[in-house]
């Protein structure tokens, strides 16, 4: 059961889940669990190798900033260098430069 204080961030089949404390950023939970997500720039919001589609719990993510506004993202997708967990409960992520299936839900 997840903390209130933490999320737990699903990657999908092959990465499974993790649980992250409230103010990891996507990029940061993604590396912890060795899921394979772009990091360009290295976290400086201005490549979009970081990208992921956010299939469920976007509700406990940060809002958008400036630069990832800038980048036009289409609705569902966010930065994962830019984007922070809020707060607690459930998220689903698909990366989609693994190439794999949107994860079951």
């Amino acid at each position: 059961m997840t903390r209130p204080s933490a999320a737990t961030i699903q990657f999908g089949r092959d990465f499974g889940a993790l649980e992250v404390p409230v103010g990891t950023t996507l990029l940061a939970a993604a590396a912890r669990a060795k899921a394979p997500l772009g990091n360009a720039c290295r976290g400086q919001g201005v490549c979009r190798a970081c990208a992921v589609r956010v299939v469920r719990g976007a509700e406990l993510l940060d809002a958008p900033g400036e630069l990832e506004r800038r980048m036009q993202l289409d609705p569902g997708w966010r930065m994962a260098c830019k984007t922070r967990v809020a707060r607690g409960g459930q998220l689903q992520l698909w990366i989609p430069h693994w190439g794999g299936d949107l994860p079951c839900p």
